[in-house]
């Protein structure tokens, strides 16, 4: 239970609208959507629920009912997160990911250079080789070297 879309003020659905039509996943729950986009445009709610007993008839106990209620905050800056601040948002996520390098990479396996020296000359012998050694996964030495550290972001996300 949580911040529930269908009641967000106009301005901030709209933009909500627009943040799960960039963001769609397959496989993705609503709520996921829900919690992720009130992280990332800081969407300040109250949620609160109260206890209620409700007597049964006949000889069962009574029952303890939960009942939910969702407020939003009154001084809540609709452009904060309406579909300007979302798209606004994406153009920047855009901006910081990683370019792909167009440079050439040097062959440092052994065995593939080994592969293509008993090839000799025949220029598809060593096309098939380059072939197979791209579509073959890299080796699991080359996903994180050392200098790269995987928490580098991690105030960044955090910073909510």
């Amino acid at each position: 239970m949580g911040s529930i879309p269908e009641i967000f003020p106009p301005r901030i659905l709209e933009g909500y609208n627009k943040y799960k039509a960039i963001f769609a996943q397959e496989s993705a729950q609503p709520f996921e959507y829900t919690l992720q986009f009130s992280i990332i445009f800081r969407i300040p709610w109250i949620f609160s629920f109260n206890y209620k007993k409700q007597e049964a008839d006949g000889t069962s106990p009574p029952i303890l009912l939960r009942q939910y209620s969702i407020k939003w905050w009154k001084q809540i800056d609709e452009g904060q997160a309406d579909i300007k601040a979302v798209s606004e948002y994406h153009n920047s996520l855009i901006r910081r990911s990683p370019s792909v390098s167009t440079t050439r990479t040097p062959i440092t396996d052994l065995d593939t250079i080994e592969r293509i020296q008993a090839a000799g000359s025949s220029k598809e012998q060593i096309q098939k080789i380059l072939k197979e050694v791209k579509r073959s996964p890299a080796s699991s030495e080359d996903i994180l070297q050392d200098s790269q550290d995987t928490y580098d972001n991690e105030a960044e996300f955090l910073d909510f």
